[in-house]
């Protein structure tokens, strides 16, 4: 007889103020809403800009190959530069070396689904997002007034953005 994992699906409630820590054993994600309507652009190795327009509802993700306190500020940066900065995301090509020394990266959007497998940094799509193992195959969906997540999440903390 064989076991199959039973998938869990959460919802959890996240002001436009807030940060959702998914905490793994070798990486984090911190995961925030917009809180308005707004734009993020992403440079491409096609010398392209790429416009996501999103909602207050949608989400920013970003995730960390580390865990703890630098990684969580570090999180808590980049969210920041995103919202309040405007500052836009680049894509690498594949197999650029760089992309072995990202320490971060991002994706936002209403759907986010999190994946190991792919090589961190060169997926201008913004629906998949480069995470660690632990929290690898997670699906993240934007819910009015939170979230929802798709998979299970064994260590997860809410905390103020502003922290």
């Amino acid at each position: 007889m064989s076991f199959m994992s039973v998938r869990e699906r959460r919802r959890i409630g996240l002001n436009p103020d807030e940060i959702l820590f998914l905490i793994g054993r070798s990486g984090e994600i911190g995961l925030a809403k917009t809180g308005r309507d707004m734009q993020i652009f992403i440079g491409t190795p096609e010398k392209e800009e790429i416009v996501v327009f999103l909602g207050k509802d949608d989400l920013i993700a970003v995730s960390t190959f580390s865990t703890g306190n630098i990684a969580e500020k570090g999180i808590k940066s980049m969210i920041y530069l995103l919202k309040e900065f405007s500052s836009p995301i680049i894509v690498l090509p594949e197999n650029h070396p760089t992309s072995k020394r990202l320490k971060m990266v991002v994706a936002c959007g209403d759907h986010i689904r999190l994946d190991c497998n792919i090589q961190a940094g060169t997926h201008p799509e913004q629906d998949i997002l480069c995470a660690c193992q632990d929290l690898s195959g997670l699906d993240v969906n934007a819910v009015k007034d939170g979230v929802e997540i798709d998979g299970v999440i064994n260590d997860f903390r809410i905390e103020k953005l502003d922290q």
